[in-house]
């Protein structure tokens, strides 16, 4: 089983979704996970004790820009979004996983 991000064109626009992709009798099945919206490196996996020193402060607002571009680059997170207006802790039940979405 394999989760792989995946482009969609609607309507004229690209949207990106999660795809979960794994072999069924020989042949390759794909099954919707999830939505990502229009930038592929909105949602990232985690590992909860990555972020988990930094949620207390995060919560509490005493964290700067710079510190979250040097927490997220120490954690191996990429994003194209500057100044960062939200950070999104999403814990996805079905997946068992951990995301991070930065907006």
């Amino acid at each position: 089983m394999t989760i792989v991000p995946h482009k969609v064109n609607r309507k004229g626009h690209e949207y990106y979704e999660l795809i979960e992709e794994k072999w069924v009798n020989g042949k390759v099945v794909q099954k919707y996970v999830g939505y990502l919206g229009k930038d592929p490196k909105a949602k990232n996996e985690v590992r909860p004790g990555d972020i988990l020193p930094y949620i207390e402060r995060l919560l509490n607002m005493e964290i700067s820009q710079e510190e979250i571009d040097q927490i997220l680059k120490k954690i191996g997170i990429e994003y194209d979004a500057w100044p960062i207006t939200k950070i999104i802790i999403e814990n996805d039940l079905k997946l068992k996983k951990v995301f991070l979405k930065l907006k």
